[in-house]
């Protein structure tokens, strides 16, 4: 019995002290948060808090400028031809209107643009020429719509040479790569995989891209930049490489630059770095070297800005009624036309298409210092 009272009064004074304890560690913990509230309160603690929040705020990256979002865009339009043998370069040599030779070279481009003619030395096709690891093997990109006409005249002056002309859109597309601000210079990471050359045209026409054909945009911008200071965008109706060429003026393809209608100077094969006055003989080169020494070339391709919508009649005229040239491609109040260079340029004229205004901006890409003879010749 009195065992049993003394195990009852032990476990009577364990359980006060439990809670004596308890007490104590509410009441500290209490007078903690109670001093932290009051320190909250103190308005002179809040201003410091806020400069400090302020000035970490200063030290986050700033947004990505504009100057780094490229458009990726895959160029559905354009198709890969193989060109293989072991006389391809002379093959090539004969029929286009650049030294494919220079690619050849240790320091020579990766790229070159060149256009076919007829013999009559007008235009037929134009192209890009990428060199390979294989120097008996060359990629000419041409117009999807023209691919079986092309290598159906390729083959028509093969002869007896031993060369291989098949297509490879299955196995690669091409893409570009380029910056509405005028950025042409875009630093990638090298891949196994992927053929990356500047356009040999014009610096603002971006970079050429020859990607795998399982390739998607994503997996390629991966591939492209390992860095985070470049954003790849999607072509947009207000930013894509159709709407490029127009503002810059280049006519492309089938549609713009039709077989046989125009001569490769009218379509400043001479400025975009397309023909060589120095090769040996070629189709139709005859006739394109006495228009280059003579100087007379009267019709240019040209950018033009619409004020409104483009009908199906696409005949440039003076307000008096003179024909100055026809629109071949257009897409958002802008185009690309041959124009007779005198009278849209250096005239007092005003221009219209369908009695609407439109304008002609002289390309910022043509040589500033035009020779006289040819200024002079242009007048004629």
């Amino acid at each position: 019995m009195n065992y049993s009272l003394s195990r009852s009064i032990y476990d009577v004074s364990k359980t006060y002290a439990i809670l004596i304890d308890t007490t104590k560690w509410a009441t500290a913990h209490t007078k903690t948060f109670t001093r932290r509230m009051n320190v909250c309160k103190n308005f002179k603690f809040l201003r410091i808090a806020r400069n400090c929040i302020r000035n970490y705020a200063g030290r986050l990256p700033a947004p990505r400028s504009t100057n780094n979002a490229f458009t990726l865009e895959p160029l559905r339009q354009r198709e890969l031809i193989r060109v293989h043998g072991a006389e391809v370069v002379p093959f090539l040599q004969g029929l286009v209107t650049n030294d494919v030779s220079r690619l050849q070279e240790a320091n020579g481009p990766s790229s070159m643009y060149a256009l076919f003619l007829n013999r009559g030395g007008r235009l037929m096709y134009d192209t890009i020429i990428y060199r390979t690891n294989d120097p008996d093997t060359f990629l000419l990109e041409c117009d999807r719509d023209a691919s079986s006409d092309f290598r159906r005249h390729l083959r028509m002056y093969r002869v007896r040479k031993r060369i291989d002309i098949d297509t490879v859109d299955d196995e690669y597309v091409p893409w570009v790569i380029f910056n509405e601000n005028g950025r042409g210079d875009i630093r990638t990471h090298k891949a196994m995989d992927l053929f990356i050359a500047p356009d040999p045209r014009v610096g603002s026409m971006g970079t050429r891209v020859l990607a795998p054909a399982d390739l998607n945009s994503t997996k390629l911008s991966k591939d492209l930049w390992r860095n985070h200071d470049v954003v790849a965008i999607n072509p947009t109706p207000d930013s894509n490489y159709k709407l490029l060429r127009y503002k810059q003026g280049i006519g492309e393809g089938i549609e713009e630059l039709p077989p046989g209608k125009c001569f490769p100077l009218e379509a400043n094969a001479d400025y975009l770095n397309g023909v060589s006055f120095n090769k040996g003989c070629y189709v139709g080169q005859e006739l394109t070297a006495r228009v280059h020494h003579s100087g007379v070339i009267r019709k240019r391709y040209m950018p033009i800005r619409f004020t409104a919508p483009v009908s199906s009649n696409q005949t440039v005229k003076s307000v008096a009624g003179a024909n100055l040239g026809r629109v071949f491609g257009h897409a958002h109040n802008h185009g690309v036309a041959l124009l007779r260079i005198e009278p849209v340029l250096h005239g007092d004229q005003q221009l219209v298409l369908d009695g609407e205004r439109c304008f002609v901006d002289r390309p910022h890409w043509w040589p500033k210092d035009m020779t006289a003879k040819r200024g002079l010749a242009a007048m004629e």
